[in-house]
């Protein structure tokens, strides 16, 4: 019924975006794991606290909160001190402080990497090819 003269111009332009559909689900699926490998080792504990058991795990997190909180309020009522605006300082500093704690127990805790390797160590993803641009 029908001509296998009219099927073959359609069958190579199916060859061809199968084709292409094939490359770019490799490159899709190399990208992938590419992803999840880099996730699997940013996800690992740090050096520092493979081997420590758990309550030394938590000690650590502790100090480096409580720290940040101590050195930031320090700071604030030392400007408090010096220019005589008691509550101001020590507020905002307290608050930076406790910011600052929180944000050096998360990459004590290897959650957040720093800002060095966040900017530097992955490129921006390529623009996805669009299909309607050919």
């Amino acid at each position: 019924m029908t001509s296998p003269r009219n099927d073959e111009p359609q069958d190579e332009a199916s060859r061809k975006e199968l084709g292409e559909f094939s490359e770019r689900l490799k490159d899709l699926s190399g990208r992938i794991s590419a992803e999840q490998s880099e996730r699997a080792e940013s996800q690992k504990p740090s050096a520092s606290l493979e081997g420590a058991t758990g309550y030394a795990k938590g000690y650590r997190l502790a100090s480096e909160f409580v720290a940040g909180t101590l050195v930031g309020g320090l700071i604030g009522y030392g400007i408090d001190w010096i220019f005589g605006t008691l509550p101001l300082g020590l507020i905002v500093f307290l608050l930076l402080g406790f910011g600052a704690g929180i944000l050096n127990m998360a990459r004590a805790a290897n959650r957040v990497p720093p800002a060095q390797e966040r900017l530097g160590s992955n490129p921006p993803p390529k623009a996805a090819h669009d299909d309607e641009e050919d």
